[in-house]
């Protein structure tokens, strides 16, 4: 069984980026970042800061949990992750608070640095590759597809709210994704409780793709499978993902993360140069 919670990778879309920033652009940037988006949050700009320094001095992969905890949140007790949960804690709200000012402010800045999900090693990279695709299609003004996120369906009636929740945090992070365009969760929850064709959906909320999937739970294992379909209903891509929690918000939010983290941004990227041609 694959769980989330062992997964690593040390620099997501590492397989997408051909140019890399210099580490004096990103010590620019981060202080670019300091500036406009940590204020007033010097303890998240010091989890940024040290995760920064520490991999581009060549310690990436010894980022890890209890490391990060050591150094940042230890004290005159020793730093414990299995009691202790503020490193998980910063991380998500560190990915949150990038993932904010880059839809944001940081919308032209140059250097885009994220936390992948999944681990504390930070990822860099050049704007311009997000959008050297454009050379695909000369002259054209490439844009992100829209997505369509269904209402995830519970495999249990129990877990009906579960499933709402998870939806809903989807959308929420799908619309901070600079390569996606995402339909309203008002839209989209009009569809939690009828029948409906991948093509109903898409023409109803104008969405070239439909995200949707299943949720069930075994104990304290919530598995995810789920599918990105074109809206003719050929399947793009699938997976399944096992989160490891009790059920809260904690677990719907990490549910949502690593179903962003694994759509394949390939499969989104063709679909968005054959709308063009």
């Amino acid at each position: 069984m694959r769980l989330v919670e062992i997964a690593a990778p040390v620099d997501a879309g590492a397989g997408e980026t051909t140019h890399r920033p210099t580490p004096e652009q990103v010590r620019a940037q981060l202080e670019r970042l300091r500036a406009h988006a940590f204020t007033g949050s010097d303890k998240l700009y010091a989890f940024l800061h040290f995760v920064v320094e520490e991999a581009l001095a060549g310690r990436a992969a010894t980022l890890k949990e209890l490391v990060i905890g050591v150094e940042l949140y230890g004290g005159v007790i020793e730093y414990d992750p299995r009691i202790d949960s503020a490193v998980r804690v910063e991380a998500r709200r560190l990915r949150r608070k990038l993932a904010a000012y880059y839809a944001g402010v940081g919308r032209e800045d140059a250097v885009i640095v994220s936390i992948p999900t999944g681990g504390y090693a930070p990822s860099f990279r050049l704007r311009q590759d997000a959008r050297c695709i454009a050379a695909d299609a000369p002259g054209a003004a490439l844009e992100p597809p829209i997505l369509a996120v269904l209402p995830f369906t519970a495999l249990c009636i129990h877990e009906k709210a579960f499933a709402a929740g998870v939806t809903d945090e989807i959308i929420y992070a799908a619309e901070r994704d600079a390569h996606l365009r995402v339909v309203p969760r008002a839209i989209m929850f009009q569809f939690r409780e009828s029948r409906y064709s991948l093509d109903e959906v898409a023409t109803h909320a104008g969405a070239a793709l439909v995200l949707h999937g299943t949720i069930r739970r075994m104990q304290e294992v919530h598995r995810v499978c789920v599918e990105l379909s074109s809206r003719c209903g050929r399947i793009l891509w699938s997976d399944r993902i096992d989160i490891i929690g009790e059920g809260g918000l904690d677990v719907q939010e990490r549910m949502a993360e690593a179903i962003l983290e694994r759509l394949p941004r390939s499969a989104v990227r063709e679909r968005c140069i054959r709308e063009i041609a």
